[in-house]
């Protein structure tokens, strides 16, 4: 669980950095800033949820190997 997570937040954090510069560079909302930090938030939650379900779904397999 605790690898879940770090993986979690690290991807999380690779996906809030990118999607802040993709919305800083190709500004749709009026405001670059705006733009930049929305997507920012979504990268955030969307890395992370992609690296925890993945590290879940290893450990599964995992288990039933074993």
């Amino acid at each position: 669980m605790k690898k879940a997570l770090v993986a979690g937040l690290i991807g999380g954090l690779v996906g809030a950095v990118i999607s802040a510069l993709v919305g800083y560079f190709a500004p749709l909302p009026p405001h670059a800033l705006a733009n930049a930090l929305g997507n920012g938030i979504s990268g955030l939650f969307s890395g992370f949820f992609g690296g925890f379900m993945a590290l879940v779904v290893e450990g599964l397999k995992a288990r039933r190997a074993s």
